[in-house]
């Protein structure tokens, strides 16, 4: 495999860069950009201009790879050579650039799912939305894929639809990006096999930068309803046993949540600590895993690097990523343990 990075725009192919880089994450969307040599007459020239947000692909080899939007075109200009930098973000990005018309409110939503709400807005831009994850339950019954509905929710006019729709995607656990075809993606973090195994001093791993951060490491996390100093306020908390001495955060729910919503919010957040204390950067060479598959997102690795504190094989989840061709081909990632998606804690950290 070549692993020629095409961008397809108006039916026209460009494949010659100078460099060229994607970044995907798993709750955030697609970004890339590039640099090409750029002539007055070129067919780059006339198909890509500014403020026109023409839609396009990138394909790495045959494979459909992101649907994007392009934003901002410029170009440079040298005594013997122009080149042109482009950048741009999945099409669900307009989701946070833009509001909805104003003749499309009011928007209230009642006893309505998140991808009921999520469908109705995506569709004054052209969006569809996947979900992806295993149905929760609602007593003896399965619960519909998006989880449960909302009693009364309101989009208030101004307000960016994608951060609207991460607010509620977070009340049911729910990551937010997209799908390599430009549709808006729910998910979770997945159960995977791992796809490739990484030791320091083999190749194909370059580099191990671990990123601890202590100071946002607890030993336990006690969530308090609004209500949060009278007697009938509800309380939980979540211990973290890999702390010896205490370190407690205690912070008050904002979203009004009760009985399993608001444990359920506190495993998040105990996730939400793990991926913010523990995280590891990693560069490798080439943009495919083992298994001959572009690197991804939500997929597990094995990591052993004992100059890094990572003294054991460890399981990690690739949270981002950056595929990057220039003079050769590489990909960075940052890596979390598979409870900071998942929830839980893990039963060992990687110098343990």
């Amino acid at each position: 495999m070549s692993d020629v990075i095409t961008l397809v725009v108006e039916k026209s192919e460009f494949r010659f860069w100078s460099s060229f880089t994607i970044t995907r994450s798993i709750e955030t969307f697609d970004t890339f950009s590039f640099d090409a040599p750029f002539e007055q007459n070129s067919a780059i020239n006339e198909i890509i201009r500014p403020l026109q947000f023409k839609a396009g692909q990138i394909y790495i080899d045959d494979d459909l790879f992101s649907t994007i939007v392009l934003v901002n075109p410029l170009p440079t200009l040298g005594a013997e050579e122009s080149s042109i930098s482009v950048d741009g973000y999945a099409k669900p990005g307009i989701l946070n650039d833009c509001s909805v018309k104003y003749t499309d409110y009011p928007l209230e939503f009642t006893n309505q799912t998140l991808e009921q709400i999520a469908s109705k807005l995506c569709s004054f831009f052209d969006i569809g939305v996947e979900f992806r994850g295993t149905p929760a339950s609602v007593g003896s019954f399965p619960a519909p894929i998006s989880g449960a509905a909302f009693e009364k929710v309101k989009l208030e006019a101004g307000e960016s639809p994608l951060s609207f729709l991460i607010k509620l995607a977070k009340k049911r656990a729910f990551l937010t990006s997209n799908t390599n075809d430009g549709k808006l993606l729910f998910w979770k973090a997945s159960k995977s096999p791992v796809v490739t195994t990484l030791k320091q001093g083999h190749t194909p791993l370059i580099s191990v930068d671990p990123d601890i951060n202590p100071q946002e490491f607890y030993s336990e996390i006690t969530c308090l309803s609004p209500a949060a100093f009278l007697k009938e306020a509800e309380s939980v908390t979540i211990k973290n046993p890999l702390v010896s001495i205490s370190r407690p955060l205690v912070y008050i729910d904002d979203q009004e949540l009760s009985g399993s919503d608001l444990q359920d919010a506190v495993k998040w957040k105990m996730g939400r600590m793990i991926a913010n204390a523990i995280k590891y950067n990693i560069s490798v060479q080439g943009l495919r895993n083992d298994r001959g598959e572009i690197w991804d997102r939500n997929t597990y690795i094995n990591l052993t690097a004992p100059d890094a504190y990572c003294n054991n094989e460890t399981t990690f989840l690739i949270d981002n990523l950056t595929l990057a061709k220039s003079d050769s081909d590489i990909t960075t990632m940052q890596l979390v343990l598979p409870e900071a998606r998942l929830g839980g804690i893990p039963e060992r950290l990687p110098w343990g």
